[in-house]
């Protein structure tokens, strides 16, 4: 469970950054802002379901890690298509130009 929840935490990263890279030179607010708090906010969900799961093991069904881990993927996946928006977005721009 440590070694996925690390592999996650590298794909969010990943993704948030690819947002703010794929905004160039003009970075507006919702770049600078929500993308890092976005990141962060699931970060520390992902980070205390994790911590709860492990030191109570024996709990049952654990949704909220599962939850947790879900949430993770979604966040990365929009994350990653708002990245590839933007680049689409200044590529036809370039082109018109």
């Amino acid at each position: 469970m440590m070694w996925e929840t690390i592999i996650y935490w590298v794909i969010l990263v990943i993704a948030a950054l690819s947002v703010i890279a794929v905004s160039g030179s003009r970075k507006t607010a919702s770049t600078i802002i929500l993308a890092p708090v976005v990141l962060f906010c699931t970060i520390f969900m992902l980070q205390g379901s994790v911590f709860t799961a492990m030191q109570h093991p024996t709990m049952g069904a654990n949704v909220g890690l599962g939850m947790a881990f879900l949430t993770t993927w979604v966040v990365s996946g929009i994350l990653f298509a708002v990245a590839i928006l933007i680049a689409f977005i200044q590529y036809s721009k370039k082109n018109k130009a």
